[in-house]
């Protein structure tokens, strides 16, 4: 920055000018100071010497850094080392920590090189104007002016000001979002620039009557968007402004939806109706004390009932079983679901009703929403019939966990079998065991009388090996002519759980040895059914309470299986390894 530079010499610091000058640089309202080369001040009025907190020979001859912050004077010298280089006058923004008080405030530099009559730079001035108040004055009107734009902006109303022209002088985002423009594209636009002209005419007509009434008007405005009638509540009114023309402002709020729900209002009854009656699904409606108040057709037929009268003034308990699967009785577990609708408003459960008139019950999933009829606190209840889901869902539980041809529990059902077994014997104490065994004499009846005769005989082997064990037990099939016995909660002590073990086995080879008889089987044509021996051999391990390893628990048992088979099969074998 270049300006003016000034020069001193030896008179100018004498009588009278000297008075005159230190009267009129008191009186300026700034801090004013002078400095030599090497920064030592030369000169300071009274506002600086306040400042400071020093008198005028306290000041003279001292340096920045006895008066300021390391950080502030690092600053003030830096920049004055630059004046006096290039002896050019320079205006910076401060910030001086004063160490006398602590305080820290904003100043306007002006920094000025002072000149000898030779023009050799022998110092400087320097003129420090406050401007704390006003930049923080600025500050907080700037962060208000971002507040207002960041309301009018998110505030869920459309606002606007127009001139006496009508021309647009502020638009909100939502406005500008309605006509599908920009604010800029807005601002300085009148309504018959932007819009239809019909649309136009429309708002010129109603912002010209709040100008002719000289007042407010609120009323709605509706007009077409986009190819939809939308509907709006409006306020305009007039807004003075001090030595400027009256402005137009306006805010609208969009009530299309209100609109359109009165709208609905007038036919909701008879749509409700319509629905209610045609619905698919069975429908009630009772009140806090579950008497049914109002049923539909399906609901009806749900409830095996031909006439709504013989439905009305029945209560919701007399059409339930005592209890539910879950144990609890119906009518403390309903009130406990009515008590979960009241608080939010809608619960969904699965329930067994009771066909009125029928021991059938039917499993339904409800879904009850709490309601007000004519102010009365209310439930409205749809029903759905779930006896083919529960039904489909049996059938693939069944195809997951049981084998398709003996229906017995699969592989994956009797490791789950087992690993649960495992945790009641450690809390119990009680021994288990394992059986695991295999047809020793299969595949001839698959290569001489085919694999339905195969399946046959794999069908009886399971139906003996059923009846051979407790109802706690598990019998599975692994696949192929393979078996697995489950025995559950034997003994407390390792030799009574091996001799019951050892009685379960010997039953199971005596049943399993008796001749199959094979239906249809005889080479005459004649088909006469042909016996078939199967013998099998079985291997046997117990699990103390400690064991969890349910693979390796199996993996004994079919060990000790091998062995029976390697020893000449239709026999028992023991597996005497300790548990890895």
């Amino acid at each position: 920055m270049s300006g003016p530079v000034f020069s001193v010499s030896e008179g100018e610091h004498s009588g009278d000018l000297n008075d005159l000058r230190q009267r009129v640089l008191d009186s300026l309202g700034a801090l004013i100071v002078t400095k030599d080369r090497e920064g030592r001040y030369t000169y300071a009025n009274r506002i600086f010497c306040q400042w400071v907190g020093a008198p005028l020979e306290s000041v003279i001859g001292r340096k920045a850094r006895d008066f300021f912050d390391e950080a502030t004077a690092g600053q003030v010298e830096a920049v004055e080392q630059e004046v006096i280089e290039t002896c050019r006058l320079m205006e910076t923004h401060a910030s001086f920590l004063l160490t006398s008080s602590g305080e820290s405030r904003r100043f306007l530099a002006v920094k000025s090189p002072l000149l000898d009559r030779e023009g050799r730079v022998v110092g400087l001035s320097s003129v420090y104007v406050d401007v704390t108040e006003r930049e923080r004055t600025a500050a907080l009107l700037q962060e208000s002016r971002a507040i207002l734009d960041t309301v009018m902006a998110n505030v869920d109303a459309h606002i606007y000001m127009k001139d006496e022209n009508r021309r647009y002088l502020f638009v909100s985002r939502k406005v500008a979002q309605l006509f599908q423009r920009s604010t800029e594209e807005m601002i300085g636009h009148t309504s018959e620039e932007l819009l239809e002209e019909e649309q136009a005419e429309s708002f010129r007509a109603l912002d010209d009557r709040v100008y002719a009434q000289g007042g407010h008007h609120a009323g709605e405005e509706c007009f077409r968007v986009g190819g939809q009638m939308r509907y709006y509540w409006s306020v305009k009114l007039l807004l003075e402004r001090p030595g400027q023309t009256n402005c137009l402002v306006g805010f609208s709020s969009d009530i299309t939806e209100l609109k359109l729900a009165e709208h609905a209002l007038a036919r909701s009854e008879a749509r409700f109706r319509t629905l209610f009656e045609a619905s698919s699904e069975a429908v009630f409606v009772f009140n806090r004390s579950l008497v049914l108040l109002d049923c539909n057709p399906a609901a009806l037929t749900l409830l095996g009932l031909s006439r709504k009268e013989e439905c009305m003034g029945r209560c919701l308990k007399d059409l339930s079983p005592p209890a539910q699967p879950c144990g609890m009785p119906s009518a403390e577990l309903l009130e406990e679901y009515l008590q979960v609708a009241d608080r939010k408003g809608r619960h969904r459960f699965e329930w067994m009703l009771r066909s009125a008139g029928q021991d059938e019950l039917v499993p339904v999933e409800v879904v009850i929403s709490a309601m007000s009829l004519d102010g009365v606190p209310a439930f409205l209840a749809t029903l759905r019939d779930l006896t083919e889901r529960k039904q489909y869902e049996s059938k693939i539980h069944q195809l997951a966990f049981y084998d398709a041809l003996t229906e017995l529990p699969n592989r994956r059902l009797f490791f789950d079998r087992l690993a649960k077994a495992l945790a009641q014997s450690q809390r119990s104490g009680l021994y288990g065991a394992v059986i695991y065994l295999d047809l020793d004499n299969f595949k001839p009846v698959n290569d001489h009388y085919g694999h339905r005769a195969g399946d046959q005989v794999l069908q009886e082997a399971a139906r003996r090996l059923s009846h051979s064990i407790r109802e706690q037990d598990t019998v599975a099939r692994l696949g192929g002519d393979e078996f697995v016995v489950l025995l559950v909660h034997v003994a407390k002590s390792e030799e009574t759980a091996m001799a019951m073990v050892r009685q379960v086995a010997a039953r199971i080879l005596e049943d399993l040895g008796k001749p199959y008889l094979i239906p249809g089987a005889a080479p005459d044509g004649t088909g006469a059914p042909v016996a078939h021996s199967c013998s099998a051999s079985l291997g046997l391990t117990l699990f103390p309470p400690c064991e969890l390893d349910g693979e390796a628990i199996l993996k004994r048992a079919d060990d000790a299986m091998y062995q029976a088979k390697s020893e000449g099969r239709n026999r028992i074998r023991m597996d005497r390894r300790p548990p890895a």
